[in-house]
C-alpha cells in the first residue's frame, strides 16, 4: 500500500514536470526510431486512457483507433492463449477489431461473473473467458499539422460490441484530442454479459447490461507522458475506477507505471487464505516495459495486466 502511494506521488510529479517544463515539444526518440509505432500504437498522440497497448485503448474508446497509414497486429500472451487486436489506418480513417476482453484487466472495467467462477479463475490464474468482439472505427475531424504548443487534433470514434452468447450488438462512441502538450479523451458505450447459473444447480441464464463511461486527461513532453483517467461502470450497482499512468519513452524502449484504485462492491481473492475478502476500495499496481526491434517488432513484458500478479508477454508487429 505504501509503495503504491509513493508511486502515485512520483507519477504525479512526472506529469506536472511534463506539463510545465520547456515551452516547445519535440518528438520522442522512440517515434523517431519508428514513425509507425507512434502512429499505430504510440501512447502520446491522444489521450484515451494510459493503457500501454493500443488494443486496451480501442476496446474502451473507439477514437483511439489509429488513423495514420499502416497495418498493425498486437498480441498478448497469457494463460496459454493470445489476446489480439488488428488495426488499419488509411490516412484520415482507421479501423480495428479485437475479440478480447477489456473487463477484468488492469485498464478495463470490473468483470461481471459469479463468485464461484471468480474464485476458480483467480485460484487457477485464468483470464476471463471472452464472449464478445469489439469493432471500432475512427475519423480525424481536425488536425492543424503543427507541432509544439500550436498542435491541435480532434478524433471521433464509434464502435459496436458483438456478444457471441446473446447475439446482440451494443453501440459506443468516443472523442480524443490534443491541444499543445495536453490531451483528453471521453467515451461511452453499452455492454452486456451472459452468466450461466446451471452448473450451480439453477436452471437459469441471466443477462447483465452495463453502461460504461470514461474520462481522461493527460500531458506529455518529449519523452515523458502522464495520464489520469476515470472509468465508471453501472450495472445493478455502480463501480468507479481511477488510474494514474506515467510513461517514459527512451531511445528504443517504453516504460510504464500505473496505479489503479477501484471503488466497488466486488470482492478480492486472498491467495494466502484462498478466500474472498470484501473491501470497498481496492488498489493495484501495473508495470510494463516494451522494446523496439528492427523498427517492425515491439516486444513487451507486463506485470499485473490481468490483475492476478501475473506476467504476460506482448508482441506488436508493424506491416
Amino acid at each position: 500500500m505504501r509503495l503504491i502511494c509513493a508511486l502515485r506521488v512520483v507519477i504525479t510529479a512526472l506529469g506536472l514536470t511534463a506539463a510545465v517544463l520547456a515551452p516547445s515539444l519535440a518528438s520522442a526518440e522512440l517515434c523517431n526510431a519508428s514513425e509507425r509505432f507512434c502512429g499505430l500504437f504510440g501512447g502520446t498522440g491522444s489521450s484515451s486512457g494510459g493503457a500501454p497497448t493500443r488494443g486496451s485503448k480501442v476496446r474502451i474508446n473507439p477514437s483511439a483507433v489509429p488513423i495514420e497509414e499502416g497495418l498493425g497486429i498486437e498480441l498478448l500472451y497469457f494463460d496459454r492463449s493470445l489476446d489480439f487486436a488488428l488495426v488499419k489506418g488509411l490516412g484520415r480513417i482507421g479501423a480495428a477489431i479485437s475479440p478480447s476482453n477489456s473487463e477484468g484487466t488492469f485498464f478495463g472495467p470490473p468483470a461481471i461473473e459469479t463468485e464461484p467462477d471468480f474464485i476458480l479463475r483467480q485460484d487457477g490464474r485464468h483470464k476471463l473467458p471472452a464472449q464478445k468482439y469489439t469493432l471500432a472505427t475512427a475519423i480525424g475531424l481536425f488536425a492543424n499539422k503543427k507541432s509544439g504548443l500550436r498542435r491541435a487534433e480532434l478524433n471521433l470514434g464509434v464502435m459496436g460490441k458483438y456478444n457471441t452468447l446473446t447475439q446482440e450488438v451494443l453501440p459506443g462512441g468516443g472523442l480524443t484530442g490534443v491541444f499543445g502538450p495536453f490531451t483528453f479523451g471521453y467515451s461511452v458505450y453499452k455492454d452486456q454479459t451472459l452468466l450461466d447459473y446451471t452448473p450451480f444447480g439453477f436452471d437459469e441464464k441471466r443477462v447483465f447490461d452495463a453502461h460504461v463511461e470514461t474520462y481522461s486527461i493527460g500531458a506529455y513532453l518529449n519523452s515523458v507522458a502522464i495520464d489520469y483517467s476515470v472509468l465508471r461502470e453501472i450495472t445493478t450497482v455502480a463501480s468507479t475506477v481511477n488510474m494514474i499512468t506515467g510513461t517514459l519513452l527512451l531511445k528504443e524502449s517504453l516504460l510504464t507505471v500505473s496505479t489503479r484504485t477501484e471503488v466497488s462492491n466486488r470482492p478480492i481473492f486472498n491467495r494466502e487464505t484462498g478466500q474472498l475478502e470484501y473491501i470497498d476500495e481496492k488498489r493495484d499496481l501495473f508495470l510494463g516495459g516494451q522494446h523496439l526491434f528492427a523498427k517492425q517488432f515491439m516486444f513487451g513484458l507486463f506485470y499485473n495486466y490481468y490483475r492476478m500478479q501475473d506476467i504476460s508477454i506482448g508482441v506488436t508487429v508493424f506491416l
